[in-house]
């Protein structure tokens, strides 16, 4: 396995991570799909070249980019991203923008798709609290539904309608302080809130919202796309050989955890157990439960290394991640190369760091650090903190001079006990000086708290992943537009 890439979220109010950079991805495009455009691999019974064009035509047949009535250009590159359908940060957000601005530099059809399969993990969003006092400053979750377990998308249905209908106006009490109006209140859909999944609605909050700021992607749940010929026939392939892939999956797997050094036997996903197939099957009751050779092929979900593995082998020529998905197809990587023997496709990890415009408090994690050496000091280094008047004090003047010789006297390294006892006598000289500093470390603790407080608050106001609805339109809309323009 080649070396891990390092992925790390920008910090910066403002910044992006772009590896390879957007300038890259054109040529990284046509890359791909030479490596992809395999006439001697063979999967679920069709080369890997007949496959992908039968997933374009199958493409083609069930949906349509908004405005584009006159279908897809079967020959165009295809660029997918995807993600699950919440109420994402606009750091993963910002994917979407650029899939579209990559795609029309291309002429190439630009692909979401919405993860459907994969579970609701919470029925609330994540508010700042904000306070002129940065003690009371914290974050407070507000249910937008009942939460009953953790359900998948395509089955998850609103449960609690008045809640949902009424989460706008109880956040409004959170809201009312931050001196502006998210968009939250806007974009909040007046329906009947039962007709439709949660997933359905926050999907459609996100797309009418792209499509007013210049964003037109095609969208397609993968509960959707598991019910095309190209996925049975990729996952009958895979069920067919299931010793084997199952094998390679599992090395792939423990191989990232001894590179990356993960000790979770969770991450970047479970191994597959003995008959384990690298799928979902979708259950009567809305839930899921883990795949075998036996399992029904209608029912079938793939998990989310072989989501992405099925979308960068059998459907598209570029993908765009983030972070998490970026770093985990290290794994996919080595199932390309060593399961179908293919020199693994590019992709690209984008994400990025916008800020509520919340004000802050005047407190950096250097003023943090500067406080705790100050503290410390004083009780290591009293004699760097005296007023020139306790130098001048007959017994302060002859401490000090007697501290300036046993320094001057260091012994050498390697004499071990003439140091400690070196060391021992700078201590005794420490602990007498100390009284004099003593009325000066009250106010440096009391002033280290204080910005302790206000970095905590800080790093709860600046969090990254607040939902794209907590922020103003005035501040969400020029930074995602800027990637409808790869080149910028």
């Amino acid at each position: 396995m080649p070396p891990p890439r390092r992925f790390r979220a920008p910090t910066g109010n403002g910044e992006v991570l772009a590896d390879p950079p957007l300038a890259a991805v054109p040529a990284l495009v046509e890359e791909n799909r030479r490596k992809l455009d395999r006439p001697d691999v063979v999967v679920g019974g069709l080369t890997l070249r007949e496959l992908r064009a039968l997933a374009r035509r199958e493409l083609i047949g069930f949906a349509r980019p908004p405005g584009a009535p006159g279908g897809l250009d079967p020959l165009a590159p295809l660029l997918i991203t995807g993600h699950q359908p919440e109420l994402s940060h606009p750091g993963v957000w910002v994917k979407n923008f650029a899939l579209h601005g990559l795609a029309r530099r291309l002429g190439g059809v630009p692909l979401n798709l919405i993860v459907d399969t994969d579970t609701l993990k919470s029925a609330a969003l994540r508010f700042p609290v904000v306070a002129p006092d940065p003690e009371s400053v914290r974050l407070e979750a507000v249910p937008f539904d009942r939460f009953d377990g953790e359900t998948p998308y395509e089955d998850r249905p609103v449960l609690d309608a008045a809640s949902f209908a009424s989460f706008p106006g109880r956040a409004r009490a959170i809201t009312a302080g931050w001196g502006y109006e998210p968009l939250l209140r806007q974009v909040w859909p007046d329906a009947d809130y039962r007709a439709a999944t949660a997933g359905e609605w926050f999907t459609g909050l996100r797309t009418h919202r792209e499509n007013a700021w210049g964003c037109d992607n095609l969208e397609l749940p993968v509960s959707r796309l598991s019910q095309t010929e190209t996925f049975a026939r990729f996952a009958g392939h895979i069920l067919a050989d299931l010793p084997r892939f199952r094998g390679e999956y599992n090395a792939a797997i423990r191989e990232y955890r001894r590179t990356n050094r993960v000790r979770s036997k969770n991450h970047p996903a479970p191994e597959l157990a003995g008959g384990e197939a690298p799928f979902w099957e979708r259950t009567a009751g809305g839930r899921r439960k883990p795949a075998t050779a036996a399992s029904d092929p209608r029912r079938l979900r793939p998990r989310a290394l072989t989501l992405t593995l099925f979308t960068r082998v059998c459907l598209g020529d570029f993908f765009l991640h983030g972070i998490g998905g970026g770093k985990y197809d290290e794994v996919t990587d080595r199932i390309i190369r060593d399961y179908f023997g293919i020199d693994p496709p590019a992709y690209q990890v984008l994400s990025a760091t916008l800020h509520l415009p919340l004000p802050g408090f005047p407190a950096t994690d250097a003023d943090v650090k500067g406080a705790d050496r100050l503290v410390r000091d004083f009780r290591w280094n009293p004699h760097r903190h005296l007023t020139d008047a306790d130098r001048a004090r007959p017994g302060v003047a002859d401490l000090l001079r007697e501290r300036q010789a046993v320094v001057a006297a260091e012994p050498p390294v390697g004499d071990h006990a003439a140091r400690r006892e070196w060391f021992r006598r700078l201590q005794r000289l420490t602990e007498r000086l100390k009284p004099f500093v003593r009325q000066q470390v009250p106010p440096a603790e009391s002033e280290r708290e204080r910005l302790r407080a206000a970095a905590r608050a800080n790093a709860v106001l600046r969090r990254r992943d607040y939902s794209w609805v907590l922020y103003p339109e005035v501040t969400l809309r020029p930074f995602l537009q800027r990637f409808l323009n790869p080149e910028t």
